[in-house]
């Protein structure tokens, strides 16, 4: 498996698009996306930014800039969450099993 937090650099100024990353490790879009979720279930921070800078990159040495850029990712996360369980709640009733919950009032961190 390629480790792709070694590819990354700190900083949302130095994101690193996929299709960069895909280059530089010869892995196709699915096998990165893989990849990435392999790492961030093992512990690793690769954050994404899907504005005018998108791309993957690792938290900012600097811990006010870290903090404003896990904010920021946190938030995006949490929206996709929101809505993959929104659009899963139909379809998990007419299974008739349990929808996954998210809150999309919850405590923000």
């Amino acid at each position: 498996m390629i480790e792709v937090s070694s590819f990354l650099k700190h900083g949302r100024e130095n994101a690193i698009s996929a299709a960069d990353l895909c280059k530089a490790t010869g892995a196709t879009p699915r096998a990165l996306r893989h990849c990435i979720a392999a790492e961030r279930a093992a512990g690793v921070e690769i954050l994404y930014s899907p504005d005018g800078q998108s791309g993957y990159f690792l938290p900012n040495l600097d811990p006010v800039k870290a903090k404003m850029e896990r904010q920021a990712f946190y938030h995006v996360m949490k929206a996709r969450a929101v809505c993959t369980c929104t659009a899963l709640r139909p379809v998990a009733r007419a299974l008739g099993v349990p929808a996954v919950q998210v809150s999309p009032v919850e405590s923000e961190a």
